[in-house]
């Protein structure tokens, strides 16, 4: 895979804190592009390329304003036509709610799907407490799911409970998040047992109906434990039982073996649909030893 042909997009401020620790574990597979409207966003990102969405330098953000956004967004939208055009993946991150995330974060969408990328948008729904902004994710939301090939809500709710589980800070991604996309980039741009390329992403996430992202880690001690974890992530609610399609990638270190990859991936499809087009990938690294991780596209929910 050519350099640049996975890029990360992180809108708002809860979106370039999830991209730049995401990026942190993919730095050397993909590119990042951090956009926000206030500076301090981009002030912990490494390697990134920034846009700053504050045209008349006042520091007042979008205020909720997700039209504002949008409008900021077009307007610098040449500095990052070149990302977006040697792209084929684009993964945007955002929380939705405010303005920047919800304004932007479709018109970038818009902008990379045009270019013939695959776009995969993964976006945190407010909390329930959070009214104002649950309006607005409402409504910004149909038009961001349009313009993304898979879109995956994320429950701020959950995310919040699993990294109080963890220790960790959700507006960090809970580690969650990095393992979301550190999978997923690895998946598709490291060479393994059983390659997966964008060709095969591409087949999955065109069928028709829903889709969702999975990812789970766990041991070869314990490989059903691993199938658990995966599917127990915070996404909002969405089953994937009876799924049509799935691209599945399990990964582990030299001593997983068939009959570990066998297992994982019975366990995990058992419950799809009877004829569901399973795509099956496979990789083995030294830094994996011990550990197994599960990785799947889910379509046609």
């Amino acid at each position: 895979m050519e350099e640049g042909a996975i890029l990360l997009v992180g809108v708002g401020g809860i979106g370039c804190n999830w991209s730049s620790k995401a990026h942190e574990s993919s730095h050397e597979l993909a590119d990042l592009l951090l956009v926000d409207s206030e500076e301090s966003s981009f002030s912990t990102a490494i390697e990134a390329h920034c846009l700053h969405l504050d045209a008349n330098g006042n520091g007042r953000g979008s205020a909720a304003l997700p039209n504002l956004a949008a409008h900021r967004l077009r307007e610098g939208a040449s500095g990052i036509s070149p990302l977006l055009e040697k792209s084929e993946l684009v993964i945007i991150l955002t929380a939705l709610g405010g303005g920047t995330g919800s304004g932007a974060s479709a018109e970038i969408a818009s902008r990379a799907k045009k270019t013939g990328s695959i776009v995969i948008s993964i976006v945190g729904i407010p909390f329930v407490e959070q009214p104002l902004r649950s309006a607005i994710a409402e409504m910004s939301l149909p038009t961001l799911e349009k313009n993304s090939d898979l879109c995956i809500r994320v429950s701020l709710e959950r995310l919040a409970w699993q990294a109080r589980q963890r220790n960790s800070d959700w507006k960090l991604g809970s580690e969650w998040i990095s393992e979301l996309i550190e999978g997923l980039v690895a998946t598709l741009a490291r060479v393994g047992k059983m390659n997966l390329d964008l060709m095969d992403l591409r087949t999955i996430v065109k069928r028709p109906g829903n889709a969702t992202l999975i990812v789970g880690n766990g041991t070869t001690d314990d490989p059903d434990e691993l199938v658990r974890i995966a599917r127990s992530s915070p996404l909002s609610e969405i089953e994937v039982d009876g799924a049509k399609g799935c691209l599945i990638q399990v990964e582990g270190g030299p001593d997983m073996t068939l009959g570990h990859l066998n297992r994982v991936s019975e366990a995990f499809v058992s419950s799809l649909d009877e004829d569901c087009q399973v795509i099956l990938g496979a990789r083995a690294s030294d830094e994996m030893a011990g550990r197994l991780r599960l990785v799947a596209v889910v379509s046609g929910i």
